[in-house]
């Protein structure tokens, strides 16, 4: 006798609701600032980039690397917007 598992799989649309319906002024500043980190995978998406190059980046001072543990990795979005505009800004600058 099989048991069907699918039906757990499914991500339920009341907890995207829950999510979504919390105001800011209800949030304490820890979850606000949590809200505004993203994780590496989002990262390599918004820069077109692989891991290892979003880590560089990061060392190199681009923008801040947030480190929860060994291999949970956060990054500020807007930090990473910021420097996607700076690299497009330098590139328009005429070379001599």
């Amino acid at each position: 006798m099989r048991t069907n598992f699918v039906r757990f799989r499914k991500k339920s649309e009341n907890g995207e609701t829950v999510k979504d319906s919390i105001s800011t002024k209800e949030m304490s500043p820890v979850d606000m600032a949590m809200s505004k980190l993203i994780k590496m995978k989002e990262a390599t998406k918004l820069l077109r980039a692989s891991a290892p190059t979003v880590r560089k980046y990061a060392r190199l001072g681009h923008y801040k690397e947030y480190r929860f543990g060994e291999k949970l990795v956060f990054y500020d979005k807007e930090e990473i917007l910021n420097f996607i505009l700076n690299q497009c800004d330098t590139s328009k600058e005429p070379t001599l």
